[in-house]
């Protein structure tokens, strides 16, 4: 049925492009975006999973014709429902090598580690984020509310440890550390293959797959502390997202940075 729906939405947005607007799906949060003619939304807009502030505030285009900006979001949101729902769709229906589990709703590992190799040491500093922490998160004008005492801060926040998404969300903390096991993991692309993580910290991907292979390049994620400069999510540059696919995440003034590669866990060995 998900196949299908994105099967549908392509269908429509092609169509739209000769009508002048156009019905966007986006495979990650499966949420829709309507474009109307004459509307100025840039294709990293429509491709977001979440927009940024900066998104919203845009009310003017950059000079590139809605057709052109149709196309390019047609061929993209294509490509990204139909791989998305290659790697989604199966596990929902079963189809998973012999020894796994289907994991639901699909989750996410915070991932560090040479993006070459295919086995290293250190995965207890790994986390897994049980669920997509994106919809949990706060917009940067959200926080702001936050300290201005308009609305209560949610339990998980924390200005001295925070995640930031490719769109400036601050997101909750992933649960540290990733627990060992075996889990089947993909990013989304052209692999999907078995993840071994030890007690021990030592970490192995089957089939001679490569850190990279398995990590989701749109979905991009840094673990942001404070240094003696006393930065916080207050200080995010708006200016500097939203993160291209497999972009580096920006530094934010007042904080030392590391980023890391998001992995979509769809099956466990039980």
């Amino acid at each position: 049925m998900a196949a299908f729906r994105y099967l549908t939405a392509i269908f429509l947005l092609g169509n739209a492009v000769s009508k002048g607007s156009a019905f966007v799906a986006s495979p990650q949060n499966k949420a829709a975006i309507f474009v109307s003619r004459g509307s100025s939304l840039s294709p990293s807009t429509v491709l977001s999973s979440s927009p940024s502030d900066e998104d919203e505030k845009k009310s003017k285009g950059d000079g590139e014709s809605l057709g052109s900006k149709a196309r390019r979001a047609l061929l993209a949101s294509s490509a990204a429902a139909l791989t998305y729902n290659a790697f989604t769709v199966a596990p929902a229906l079963g189809l998973l090598p012999p020894g796994y589990e289907k994991v639901s709703p699909l989750q996410f590992i915070a991932a560090l580690g040479d993006p070459k190799a295919t086995s290293g040491e250190g995965a207890e500093s790994w986390g897994l984020w049980p669920v997509d922490p994106g919809p949990l998160g706060l917009r940067l004008r959200t926080y702001e509310r936050i300290k201005a005492g308009e609305i209560s801060a949610p339990s998980w926040l924390n200005d001295n440890d925070f995640f930031l998404d490719e769109n400036a969300i601050v997101m909750p903390q992933p649960q540290f550390p990733l627990p060992p096991g075996k889990y089947l993991v993909t990013g989304a692309r052209t692999v999907t293959t078995g993840l071994t993580v030890e007690p021990s910290g030592k970490w192995t991907l089957d089939n001679a797959a490569k850190l990279y292979d398995v990590t989701h390049l749109p979905c991009r994620a840094a673990r942001y502390k404070p240094n003696t400069e006393g930065g916080s999510p207050g200080t995010v540059r708006r200016s500097d997202f939203p993160v291209a696919p497999g972009g580096v995440m920006p530094e934010v003034p007042g904080t030392n940075k590391q980023d890391y590669a998001v992995i979509f866990v769809v099956g466990k060995q039980m």
